[in-house]
C-alpha cells in the first residue's frame, strides 16, 4: 500500500529544520577561527574541522556561501566587523537561521504555520541575494 501524506510530515520537517537550526546557533559558539583561517571547536583548537564546502575543498573555489561559518561564529562572539569581512550577508543568514527558532517552535506546539508559498518566496529571496553578492564580488564591482 503507497504512503499517504499525513499530518505527521510537516511536523517532521518543522521538527528537522528546528533541530538544524538550534545545531548551527550552538556551533558557532562552540566553534573558533584558528589563525589559519580554519574553525575548530574551542576545546580542541589545534584540531581543524574538516572543509565543508565541496567547491572550495575540490575547485579551490568560493560559493556564495562561503565565509558563512566564520560570519557565524564573529557574530556570536559580537565583532559585527569581523563578520562583515567573511561574508557580507552572514548576518542575514544568520538572521534567518535565527528566526527559525520561533517560527518552527510556532508551528509545531501551534499548530499553524505560514504554508509554503511564503517559505518558499523566502528561501528564493534569500538564495538570490546571496547569488547576487557572490556575483558581485567576483565581478569586482561589489
Amino acid at each position: 500500500m503507497p504512503a499517504t501524506p499525513t499530518n505527521s510530515q510537516p511536523r517532521r520537517r518543522h521538527r528537522e529544520v528546528l533541530l538544524a537550526a538550534l545545531a548551527v546557533i550552538a556551533l558557532s559558539f562552540l566553534l573558533v577561527i584558528r589563525p589559519d583561517g580554519r574553525v575548530a571547536f574551542r576545546a580542541a583548537e589545534h584540531y581543524a574541522v574538516p572543509e565543508t564546502c565541496v567547491a572550495h575543498a575540490l575547485l579551490g573555489v568560493d560559493c556564495p556561501m562561503c565565509g558563512l561559518t566564520r560570519s557565524f561564529i564573529e557574530l556570536a562572539r559580537g565583532d559585527w566587523r569581523a563578520s562583515l569581512g567573511f561574508h557580507r550577508l552572514g548576518w542575514m543568514v544568520a538572521l534567518a537561521v535565527l528566526l527559525q527558532v520561533p517560527y518552527r517552535s510556532a508551528c509545531l506546539f501551534g499548530g499553524r504555520s505560514l504554508g509554503r508559498a511564503p517559505a518558499a518566496a523566502f528561501a528564493c529571496g534569500l538564495a538570490a541575494a546571496l547569488l547576487l553578492n557572490w556575483v558581485l564580488l567576483h565581478a569586482r564591482i561589489g
